[in-house]
């Protein structure tokens, strides 16, 4: 009994530690460790910078402009609808790189590119 409380700690403390891990893999992953993917693959903070996905650790959403905005993943994983909305939603002359990039983290977590 008393190997068992801390085996189910070290359990605790790695199951933790891998959600850590892979919170921090989406805006790695999928926008270079920036907070920002979309013109340049660093936002300048200026405004008009849109379309743009906005990377977080866990969770990624695509702003068409300052008010319109889908939710394409989270830590429960990538909304296709949202995602595929996003790519219906895209346009002006930096449309491509960003429904390529939302195509490419749909492949990658659902085996297909969600219509993008």
């Amino acid at each position: 009994m008393k190997t068992i409380i801390p085996m189910i700690a070290i359990a605790a403390g790695l199951l933790v530690a891998a959600q850590s891990a892979q919170a921090a893999s989406l805006k790695d992953t999928y926008c270079g460790g920036e907070t920002y993917f979309g013109k340049t693959p660093k936002f300048d903070g200026k405004g008009g910078k849109y379309p743009h996905l906005h990377c977080h650790q866990n969770w990624i959403v695509y702003s068409a402009n300052a008010k319109k905005h889908n939710d394409i993943a989270d830590g429960n994983g990538v909304d296709a609808g949202s995602a595929q909305r996003a790519c219906e939603l895209a346009d002006g002359k930096y449309a491509d790189r960003i429904i390529a990039k939302i195509g490419e983290i749909c492949q990658a977590n659902l085996g297909h590119d969600c219509g993008c």
